[in-house]
């Protein structure tokens, strides 16, 4: 079809021709001739373009995290006559943003010739991606014929919630399962701490033998070790509209679910049996499971969490008794921005569970980019205060973890495990 320069000119060649036949100026109509001898010329010379040309795109990864990049491909073949001129775009949607390459290229192409190029993007947030379709532009020599076409040709991109290096997590239920995993019980088995002496029985390691102890009492002694178990955690993630769920990395939700990202990577990598309840737009759940797989289904269920106020978290202690034991580990994620999420966790600790809860803030940042007035400090003061007040109120209830999310979370965790060895104590 025509370009918008070639209507432009054809128009003006028109307009030139008109004008000079109604006013009777010969001036204009001998200048509208180089314009028609300029159009008809170029169609002798060129020819419209004809579009045959197969797309393809790859990438390295269907899924990658938040911290990292993603290279694509595409490749572009010409099964036709040459092509002089061509435009190619390959759409990416808005949340995704260009780290090195271009998306938009230009080129010419022979006959049976094939261009590639390749651009890198990363993700503004986590959630499911379709990148495409390929737009394709051509035109002749002159720019006077223009064929565009799209190809609908997609790839999905799949963005989980960054994972930060927690070393352990030393939260334990109240009973350990009969599957091995890194709890020290109180049942002699294979493990690292000391729990007793036994009389030596043959096919005992030798390493096991008590040199000591047998000297002592004149008879082989071998020690027995506490046994290493794994139990059970439901990790319950808070993603209402009060819980901050907006589009935006460093929202309140976005923290709270690279937290459970995090603490589940850990407690399955512990050999724990670990589900998950999301609180959000609708009720999603992943029943307990072991391994990389448990794992990449709850990774799933993470970038697909969206804001919500569909299901009542006051209705979360409820369902954990009814599918629940009691000797299930209960881990609340949540920014405790209002007073149902309070009243919920001490229903859940009512019920007989043990409840850990890790609470993201953002006072400490929103303070340091609010003006350095005596009104914000003062500000900021109160709400520290106030945060501070219900948060030792809860811990009546339940052991309560205040991450400042510009502190690392295996810090906010190692506090977990002071709090939760004072709390057993008592």
């Amino acid at each position: 079809m025509f370009s918008t320069k070639a209507a432009a000119i054809a128009a003006s060649a028109m307009v030139a021709l008109t004008l000079g036949l109604i006013l009777q100026n010969r001036y204009l109509v001998v200048s509208s001739a180089p314009l028609t001898l300029f159009l008809v010329l170029a169609r002798l010379m060129g020819s419209p373009p004809h579009l045959d040309i197969e797309v393809e795109r790859t990438s390295i990864r269907e899924s990658i995290y938040e911290d990292e990049t993603q290279i694509f491909t595409v490749r572009v073949r010409n099964n036709n006559a040459p092509l002089d001129f061509v435009e190619i775009l390959d759409t990416l949607p808005e949340n995704l943003r260009l780290e090195t390459g271009s998306n938009h290229q230009f080129t010419s192409l022979q006959a049976t010739q094939t261009f590639e190029f390749a651009y890198e993007a990363s993700p503004k947030l986590l959630g499911s991606y379709t990148i495409g379709p390929v737009k394709i532009r051509s035109a002749d020599i002159f720019g006077l014929w223009v064929e565009e076409r799209t190809y609908e040709t997609f790839t999905n991109l799949r963005v989980f919630p960054q994972i930060q290096y927690v070393s352990r997590i030393d939260v334990r239920p109240r009973r350990t399962r009969h599957w091995p995993g890194e709890i020290v019980s109180r049942k002699p088995g294979h493990g690292l701490e000391f729990y007793s002496l036994r009389e030596y029985v043959s096919g005992d390691p030798l390493k096991r033998i008590n040199w000591r102890a047998s000297a002592r009492f004149d008879d082989l002694l071998s020690n027995q070790f506490m046994s290493e178990l794994g139990g059970d955690t439901i990790i319950a993630l808070d993603a209402r509209y009060v819980s901050e769920s907006a589009n935006s990395a460093n929202s309140l939700a976005a923290y709270s679910i690279r937290a459970a990202a995090t603490v589940a990577y850990r407690l399955l990598r512990d050999r724990n049996r670990v589900g998950m309840i999301v609180i959000g737009d609708r009720l999603d759940k992943v029943s307990p499971a072991f391994g990389r797989r448990q794992f990449n289904r709850i990774l799933t269920v993470l970038s697909e969490t969206r804001a919500g106020n569909t299901w009542v978290i006051g209705n979360l202690a409820g369902y954990l008794s009814l599918f629940f034991s009691r000797m299930t580990q209960i881990i609340v994620i949540t920014p405790l921005l209002d007073e149902e999420s309070f009243r919920a966790i001490a229903d859940i600790s009512a019920k007989g569970y043990e409840v850990l809860v890790i609470s993201p803030s953002l006072i400490a940042i929103e303070a340091s980019n609010a003006p350095d007035t005596r009104i914000h400090r003062i500000a900021g003061d109160i709400v520290r205060l106030e945060r501070r007040a219900k948060i030792d109120l809860l811990r009546k209830h339940a052991v309560v973890v205040d991450w400042r999310v510009n502190e690392p979370l295996s810090e906010a965790l190692q506090e977990a495990t002071f709090l939760w060895t004072k709390v057993k104590k008592r």
